[in-house]
């Protein structure tokens, strides 16, 4: 066990260690996990605009009020290239001071790239096509472009400089003027270069080459279980596995989310699965509480189990610790994810389970109450089973570490 952790510290860490320090990738996970509200609220309102009771929508749609409740979902979810632009830009460039102006400048040059409609009487708009979940790699990337180009120019001091006595606002207007001048010929000059060729925009280039294979890779069951699987594996390491993992996959299973939600696929992958699948920090509790017999982890189990019914995990990974734990490396990394997240992906995938609709809960949410808060009751049900299934898999393993500790408490005794 020594060799294969020492080959995967050798291997893995630099890895992720690179990762976590690389600032666009950063950039990307920080701008996502600050827009998760627009994804929740945009949710709750397409819940409650279709909730399982034919009674509750007949009503709804009689009333005509259906229109107005999905008002709040088309300007949140419909609207999520925007939002995400702005958000990432601004998570690259705030360190830089003019973290606001670069967002803007970001928003400016995704809405240049973004084709527009002209009507018969000369209106231009937009449509919600790309300024939603399927311009939203368009929009990460627009956010990375330009949040480079104006904290470059900032750095070296290609700004405009105001006099001594201006106003502080004043003199930051001006200087991200030169950085917004020169990202906005630059988007503009790729918009004319792409409307040359068969595509027509940049939106269809990257949807194409890009976003549908990524789509395709990480929506795959297999590419879901890496994920998972890594996400666990840093975990074990110490590491914070969701925000390493997430920082790169998280616009493709967001994208599969929104997609979803818009009836556009059945996918059952996405970031809502990987939510719904909270168990097994309270069958750990659980283990420790009613299974193990050391005053450790039966203390631990007390401690941690406020923490793990709203699926906050930290107390048993350092508490336990599952850090390094050569007891805890096959049920926490391996076993446990991969058996919960099969056993709800087949479920779905079967009909026995109404399949998730892909709009965002938080994770905070409590196992059961999530299902009853998605409107799904069956998903409420598969939860509350999926608790003795990770408990079973969990306990041998406990059993031996818990040999071992109370071994070691009867000789600390002595």
């Amino acid at each position: 066990m020594e060799k294969i952790t020492q080959m995967l510290e050798n291997t893995l860490l630099p890895i992720s260690e690179k990762i976590a320090g690389n600032k666009s990738l950063q950039a990307v996970s920080r701008g996502f996990m600050r827009i998760l509200p627009v994804t929740m609220i945009g949710s709750m309102f397409y819940l409650i605009a279709n909730f399982p009771i034919p009674a509750w929508t007949n009503w709804l749609a009689s009333s005509g009020l259906a229109a107005y409740v999905l008002i709040a979902y088309n300007v949140s979810i419909g609207l999520l290239a925007l939002y995400t632009v702005f958000s990432i830009a601004y998570a690259y460039s705030e360190d830089s001071g003019e973290g606001f102006s670069i967002a803007v400048i970001a928003l400016i040059s995704f809405l240049v790239i973004t084709p527009f409609v002209t009507s018969e009487e000369g209106i231009m708009s937009y449509q919600f096509d790309w300024l939603s979940s399927k311009g939203i790699f368009v929009a990460l990337i627009t956010a990375i472009i330009v949040a480079k180009i104006s904290v470059f120019i900032i750095k070296n001091g290609w700004t405009i400089k105001m006099p001594e006595g201006v106003p502080p606002f004043v003199t930051q207007s001006f200087t991200s003027l030169v950085p917004g001048f020169v990202s906005v010929v630059l988007f503009t000059a790729i918009t004319y270069i792409f409307s040359l060729t068969s595509y027509g925009n940049v939106h269809e280039f990257v949807f194409q080459m890009l976003q549908t294979p990524l789509y395709a890779l990480g929506g795959s069951l297999w590419g879901y279980l890496i994920a998972t699987v890594l996400i666990q594996l840093l975990w074990w390491f110490g590491i914070h596995g969701f925000n390493v993992v997430m920082s790169v996959m998280m616009p493709i299973f967001l994208g599969i989310d929104m997609a979803r939600l818009a009836g556009e696929t059945t996918n059952p992958i996405g970031m809502s699965l990987m939510t719904v699948v909270g168990q097994s920090t309270l069958a750990c509790c659980i283990v420790m509480i009613f299974f193990c017999k050391s005053k450790q982890l039966k203390q631990i189990g007390k401690i941690a189990t406020p923490a793990a019914l709203f699926n906050i995990g930290e107390p048993i990974v350092f508490g336990v610790p599952n850090v390094l734990n050569p007891y805890m490396f096959i049920p926490t990394v391996i076993l446990v994810p991969v058996v919960t997240n099969l056993f709800f992906y087949f479920g779905f995938v079967s009909g026995i389970v109404t399949p998730l609709s892909g709009a965002q809960v938080s994770m905070q949410v409590p196992v059961i109450l999530y299902g009853l808060v998605q409107g799904n009751w069956m998903v409420a049900i598969w939860q509350a089973l999926a608790i003795p299934l990770a408990v079973c898999m969990f306990l041998p393993f406990y059993k031996m570490y818990d040999k071992t500790l109370l071994a070691k408490e009867s000789n600390d005794q002595e």
